[in-house]
């Protein structure tokens, strides 16, 4: 197994990486490796900066004098000796002669600590250094920095490869940076511009991101968790990517959740590019990545890229490009939109955008330049995984260093020339922002980008005619993007609603949906006029009838979904949006998201906007989204006495009733077994619980319908519901595996009565592994049924071994039956593991059968472990097993605790029903945990239900294998874990003891 094995994930996976002597696979001086690479074939690409002008580099930026900023990595990938300096620098290069060459480097500053990235600003750069983000800045004129401020700090440091990373200037004009995986606790520094000062309680980025505002020094956490890499599009969606998801585009940010803590979301993002296993690269190269699996996948995605410039054809605007230095190569997708979000499709079929045979070839990051073009930096090394992710007897191969002497930066330009080229000066940093605002509407996105900047940073307030051209550039323009950019630029410098427009122009431009969605994400920030708020109320008012204004897509209604509630604090009158939630497909789950993150959890009247929603439902296309809509409104209202309007049932058709059944569903969730839960039903049984029963033994209805019922009888009083679910037992008994029987057991789980826990007693006797955990899990739940296990542990009838550690510590913090758990319950103090490796040293030497191995995967470790296609991925990949010994497997197995990566810690939460739920965490918000639990399952708890949250400091994987399995049996599991692969007759089998 095992937990052990995810120090094998690493963020960048181990490649064939050989000296020099290698012949044909590299290195290569930068002339020869130009030669190298396999393009596509309407581009070129050429050489920008090498050796010895760049060391090490993994982050570019232009500014506007036309230089090149160099972020060079030279501490990778261990960092300097203790009390010495780091070896990471910054240098600026010139390309003076125009050749497109950038040679004689400056330094503009040396010594810093892993430094990774940088934004210019106000003529100096902002660096990400050493969980830290530093100003840095010349004020003397000889290039070398001579002005240091710190502005934030408390990012986490523990591995240089999951550090916060890539400032990057959003259209808000708010300067967002990815946390690198790892967060922190950040702080104002103790030199920051804006006289800030340390708060109590610090900014917690734990699974989020950070921004803050460079005029004003206000900052948060903001959704996201990217790991290397951050980048906007021309419209102003956010992307980052991590290691196995190329490309995520952040959908809901953390401030629309906020304000409805009760809605449980448990994903911000969207995978626009396929993920994981989904993704699929060709590689030209020998690359070799630690887990089989993951071989030709991403697993070193970063520097995600949304290409917003002129110099490639223009088939490749708004591409998003990845680089992934395992396998050598840049990979490039085509976007488009889908909803409130995009998909994508890979460039070209089977083939990479850049690829190259050179083994040393490590394409971290792309930038824009001032001509339009795609740069690539390459920080040109032979091995580029990070020691700590490797096997042990790795971590001091002689090849960790090669390369660190080398990097390179290429340009990507169109094979032909564009018959009108575009001015590409970059040396317009001296120019007047009134000269600037003409820069706004330039095509390439460095050009108006940087106009700007450079705008913001002057804050020019005062100046007429500048802030005439801006407006005159919003009011008059017909280039959507133009206008926005002007828009942003007016909001920076505190130009207020003049930014926005609202209006709806006859004929409707060319994308003027995406100019009204950025105008109301700007407004929400801004004290509207009432004509601006008129428009907006007509904007709203069509968002819900697109036939009528076909300009308003999806995009545009799910961002005024968004941000209604802010502006009907300004007076909108929000009437129609419920009712806009019926008409919702089954696709559209953000959109869902984006209503119930505004709704008022204090009003009455949304519950009976609910009754709406049953009338309207019997419509195919959206039964199943009003269904779901309606489970989570019931979550969400769970604290409210409902009125009898949103009880009724009128007509009792079986659309109605499946409605209201998840609005009791989600009500159950929210409010566990509390008595207030029964207080709405008191008249209801004659109707609802009636059809629960009649529908749960009616064998004609469809599964879905009665599972839906029989989870509405956990309302139901137990002498009634316990015959109907006891005869839909007895009818699967045959079945013992169906989620209908899941769903008996749970609903029981609910019951605490001594006829509940005897049915499900019978259960588990006749029950799957499956089957008897959940009713181990379900018996423990309530007091009657704890009593009832631990009677039957101790007539034998229930072995302790099956009975979770987790529900073993639940069950003690009854002091009733304290002594009763620990006489009946506490394990045997576990084994020294040095003795049982001992004792299970023989089996490395037994004949071993792998097919009889996988009988034992099967049964032991498959609901947390995938090989091949056996069990589920909940731990970490454990079938790529050619560079693992058995002797490194067995101790694995038997000490799962020895190597855990950081993603795979086990984690306790008990929420404040007392239940408790044991995972690896899977994603984090500001309002809600997920975790991700044995056979693939996720559940997510809002913050405000959970009472204990920790992190066990040790694998899912419980200690104490050895007592299930015998030599024999570990001796085969380790067989199938070697030679898995070899079983299906393709490849010769070769055991490898």
């Amino acid at each position: 197994n095992l937990l052990a094995l995810s120090s094998l994930l690493c963020f960048l996976s181990t490649s064939n990486s050989f000296p020099q002597d290698q012949s044909g696979f590299g290195p290569y001086t930068a002339e020869e490796s130009l030669h190298q690479f396999q393009l596509h074939p309407d581009c070129k690409i050429e050489l920008v900066a090498s050796e010895p002008d760049v060391i090490d580099p993994v982050h570019v930026e232009f500014s506007p004098d036309g230089s090149l900023w160099v972020v060079e990595y030279s501490d990778y990938p261990n960092g300097p000796e203790e009390n010495q300096p780091g070896h990471s620098r910054i240098r600026v290069l010139r390309d003076e002669d125009g050749d497109g060459h950038f040679t004689n480097p400056v330094t503009f500053v040396e010594k810093l600590l892993f430094a990774n990235s940088l934004m210019l600003w106000n003529g100096g750069a902002i660096v990400t250094t050493n969980g830290k983000i530093l100003f840095l800045k010349d004020t003397d004129g000889d290039g070398a920095s001579d002005h240091e401020e710190l502005w934030f700090e408390g990012f986490v440091t523990e591995n240089p490869q999951l550090r916060h990373n890539h400032p990057t200037l959003g259209p808000d004009n708010k300067i967002y940076v990815a946390n690198g995986l790892r967060g922190g606790e950040i702080v104002p520094g103790s030199t920051n511009p804006w006289d800030l000062k340390v708060p109590e309680k610090p900014l917690s980025i734990s699974g989020m991101d950070f921004c803050f505002d460079p005029i004003t020094g206000e900052h948060e956490a903001v959704s996201g968790n990217g790991q290397f890499g951050l980048c906007f599009d021309n419209w102003g969606n956010r992307f980052t990517c991590t290691n196995r998801n190329p490309c995520k585009h952040i959908v809901m940010e953390d401030k629309y959740l906020k304000r409805n803590p009760r809605l449980r979301v448990s994903q911000i993002y969207a995978d626009v590019s396929p993920a994981a296993e989904e993704s699929k690269l060709f590689p030209i190269s020998r690359t070799w990545t630690t887990s089989n699996l993951h071989a030709n996948q991403f697993t070193a995605a970063c520097g995600v890229t949304l290409y917003r410039g002129t110099a490639l054809p223009q088939e490749f605007f708004g591409n998003s490009f990845t680089c992934d230095p395992t396998a050598n190569l840049v990979h490039r997708d085509v976007l488009t939109a889908y909803g409130a979000t995009f998909r994508s499709k890979s460039g070209r079929k089977g083939i990479e955008f850049l690829a190259t045979k050179d083994e040393w070839f490590r394409p971290v990051n792309m930038a824009h330049g001032p001509d339009g073009a795609l740069y690539v930096v390459d920080m040109y090394r032979a091995v580029i995984e990070h020691p700590q992710f490797m096997p042990d007897e790795l971590k001091n191969r002689p090849d960790l260093g090669l390369g660190t002497d080398r990097g390179r930066i290429y340009r990507i330009t169109s094979a032909t020339p564009p018959t009108k080229p575009q001015p590409v000066s970059a040396r317009f940093e001296h120019q007047s922002s009134l000269e600037l605002t003409k820069l706004l509407t330039h095509v390439n996105a460095w050009q108006r980008e940087t106009a700007r900047r450079l705008i913001l940073e002057r804050q020019e307030t005062d100046n007429t005619e500048l802030l005439q051209a801006l407006a005159d550039s919003v009011e008059n323009s017909s280039d959507a993007h133009a206008i926005n950019v002007a828009a942003s630029t007016l909001m920076g410098i505190q130009q207020g609603e003049r930014a926005l427009r609202f209006d709806i122009p006859q004929p409707v431009p060319a994308d003027w949906s995406r100019v009204v969605e950025h105008a109301v994400r700007l407004s929400e920030a801004v004290q509207l006029s009432e004509e601006k708020l008129d428009q907006i109320g007509t904007l709203i008012s069509f968002s819900g009838h697109p036939s009528e204004q076909t300009w308003i897509d999806d995009r545009l209604a799910f961002q005024l979904a968004l941000s209604y509630p802010d502006l009907t604090s300004q007076g909108i009158a929000m009437q129609t949006q419920l009712e806009k939630l019926s008409s919702l497909a089954d696709d559209k789950q953000w959109m869902r998201f984006a209503f119930l993150s505004g709704l008022d959890a204090n009003e009455i009247t949304v519950l009976q906007s609910c009754v709406h929603s049953l009338q309207v439902a019997s419509r195919a296309d959206t039964i199943e989204s009003v269904i779901k809509v309606n489970e989570e409104l019931g979550a969400m209202f769970a604290h409210l006495k409902w009125p009898d309007s949103v009880l009724q049932l009128p007509h009792r058709s079986e659309v109605e009733v499946r409605c209201l059944f998840a609005l009791l569903r989600g009500r159950l969730l929210r409010s566990g077994t509390t008595s207030a839960w029964r207080d709405p039903l008191q008249n209801q049984e004659s109707t609802l619980f009636e059809i629960a029963r009649s529908w749960a033994v009616d064998a004609t209805k469809s599964a879905k319908l009665r599972g839906e019922a029989i989870q509405t009888l956990i309302w139901e009083e137990c002498d009634n519901a316990v015959p109907a679910i006891s005869e839909v037992l007895k009818e699967l008994r045959d079945l013992p595996s169906s989620e209908l029987q899941s769903q008996c057991v749970t609903t029981l789980s609910y019951h605490n009565t001594p006829a509940a826990s005897e049915l499900l007693v019978e259960a588990y006797q006749s029950g799957t592994p499956k089957t008897r955990r959940e009713v181990i899990a379900a018996l423990a739940r309530t007091s009657t049924g704890s009593v009832r296990l631990l009677d039957e542990v101790q007539a034998e009838r229930i072995s302790r071994f099956d009975i979770d550690p987790e529900i073993v510590k639940s069950l003690a913090r009854n002091k009733t039956y304290t002594a009763r758990v620990q006489e009946l319950l506490s394990q045997p103090q576990a084994a020294d593991r040095v003795l049982v490796l001992e004792q299970f040293a023989s089996c490395l030497t037994m004949e071993s059968d792998p097919l009889r191995g996988k009988v034992v995967f099967e049964k032991n470790c498959a609901t947390c472990h995938k090989i091949g296609d056996v069990g589920v991925n909940v731990a970490p990949d454990i079938s790529d097993s050619r560079t693992k010994t058995t002797e490194f497997l067995l101790t694995n197995i038997l000490d799962p605790n020895r190597a855990i990566d950081n993603n795979y810690f086990s984690y306790t939460l008990v929420d404040t029903s007392g239940r408790v739920h044991t995972g690896v965490v899977s994603s984090e918000t500001s309002t809600a945990i997920s975790l991700k639990q044995p056979e693939g399952k996720t559940i997510t708890i809002a913050r405000e239900e959970i009472e204990e949250f920790k992190n066990n400091g040790i694998s899912l994987m419980p200690v104490g294998l050895e007592r299930t399995i015998n030599q024999q049996q570990m001796a085969d599991l380790i067989s199938f874990i070697k030679n898995w692969r070899y079983l299906d007759g393709l490849v010769p089998k070769e055991v490898i003891r």
